[in-house]
């Protein structure tokens, strides 16, 4: 019994060839994949694959009785699911040149699916249905309500998805690529309108497909190509990073300093203490053999270390006299205080650890937590032999710099006690090597 075509498949045939280089190709060449390689590779084999399914779908759709229905079913349901996963992986192709965040990436993969899934589950259970297409009894294929909408509508809406997200993301992507795509979208449209509406019997969609990809293919798609869009795209976003890295640890540092400032200003008797200190323990912390980062911390926790002082009044910080109980009680305050200031900065690990600390004693009898030895943490410990020192070497309301003699009997008589004693020791081997002692409030 002869079989005469009832689809001219001849456009879609000969890009089958095309197909199978191209995507030869891909598997040969392609093999340190970029996350774009591997998209626009998933694309073209579901292309390629569609495009044979649908020649083959006309072929047995064109035998009427020499087949049954249930493989006419079975052609028809699965050309219509990889024309839905043509448009799918279009989608993801385009995806693919933008770094989305994970949230956003979850919502429009569920989007995606959830109409994937509707797109099959139209198709699975239209041999129950019928609403997408039948067969009458000499095996003539019958287009339904839904022929369109499913056949048409969701790997137009796919490619719609796309060509939308691409659009309005156009910044990220070439300017030849969105003039092709416009075009693109223009050309197809036209196509399909003419198709459906007058030649529905001339296989030209995946002709189409399999041109659209040849063509990004060569324009834009090959390995070197795509490494070296890789590589500029890696070098823009290190040179950004390192740019906005370097600004934000300049302008850390001069707040960091404003603050400093603004305590210090508090206090007619402490110019300078702060960043002193900060100098101090920075130095105590090299000589222990501090990384340069650990040194960049500790420095930014002796700058801050009295921060809290913002919130104690300055008629108690500047008075003459000594303080009553409840005076000292609002004093010790400050270390509490600068602690709720500070802990919720995070882009200095552990920021309010010498806020908080640096008036605790090695032997448990300081404040505000009453903490010894090792409990206490190591930068608190460093911060408070560097603002023991310079307040001895400084003028306060209360006192007057002390002959660098009596500091260092000073520091060595406390050690073990109020401070750490190897701590202690580094500083005074510090203070040692200060012959002409630099080491002080200068007012020079």
């Amino acid at each position: 019994m002869n079989m005469s075509l009832e689809y001219n498949i001849f456009l879609e045939v000969a890009v089958i060839p095309m197909d199978l280089v191209l995507c030869c190709f891909l598997v040969a060449k392609y093999t340190n994949l970029t996350r774009v390689n591997r998209s626009f590779r998933t694309f073209a084999f579901v292309i390629m694959i569609a495009d044979m399914i649908d020649v083959l779908t006309a072929i047995v759709t064109s035998a009427n009785q020499l087949v049954p229905n249930s493989v006419h079913y079975f052609f028809n349901i699965l050309d219509s699911v990889f024309a839905g996963f043509s448009g799918l992986a279009f989608v993801y192709y385009v995806y693919a040149y933008v770094e989305m965040d994970k949230k956003k990436m979850k919502r429009r993969n569920i989007m995606n699916w959830v109409l994937m899934a509707v797109d099959l589950f139209l198709l699975l259970t239209n041999p129950f249905t019928g609403w997408v297409f039948t067969y009458d009894a000499n095996g003539q294929y019958i287009h339904q309500a839904l022929f369109v909408p499913v056949a048409y509508g969701f790997p137009i809406l796919f490619f719609a998805i796309g060509s939308l997200y691409m659009l309005s993301h156009r910044e990220k992507y070439k300017k030849s690529q969105i003039r092709a795509l416009v075009a693109s979208v223009f050309v197809i449209s036209v196509l399909f309108l003419l198709q459906m509406m007058f030649f529905d019997n001339v296989l030209i969609t995946f002709f189409i497909a399999s041109i659209g990809v040849l063509v990004i293919f060569l324009s834009l798609e090959t390995p070197d190509y795509i490494k070296l869009v890789e590589t500029m795209k890696e070098l823009h976003e290190s040179h950004v990073k390192e740019a906005a890295a370097q600004a934000k640890a300049h302008l850390s540092q001069e707040m960091m300093m404003a603050l400093a400032k603004a305590v210090d200003a508090k206090d007619h008797y402490t110019n300078g203490h702060s960043v002193r200190v900060a100098q101090y323990a920075r130095l105590i912390a090299e000589r222990m053999g501090k990384s340069e980062q650990e040194l960049d911390e500790i420095y930014a926790m002796g700058l801050l270390h009295d921060i809290g002082k913002i919130g104690v009044s300055e008629n108690i910080i500047n008075k003459e006299g000594k303080l009553t109980e409840d005076e000292f009680a609002s004093v010790k305050r400050h270390t509490v205080i600068g602690w709720e200031i500070l802990k919720t900065i995070t882009e200095i690990p552990g920021l309010a650890i010498g806020a908080r600390w640096h008036h605790e004693r090695f032997d448990g009898k300081g404040y505000p937590d009453g903490i010894a030895g090792e409990e206490i943490p190591e930068a608190a410990r460093i911060i408070c032999v560097a603002d023991c020192y310079d307040a001895m070497t400084s003028k306060r309301s209360y006192s007057f710099p002390r002959p660098q003699r009596e500091v260092r009997e000073e520091i060595i008589r406390c050690s073990g006690t109020q401070f750490d004693p190897k701590i202690a020791e580094v500083f005074v081997s510090i203070m040692d090597e200060d012959t002409d002692y630099l080491l002080r409030e200068r007012n020079d």
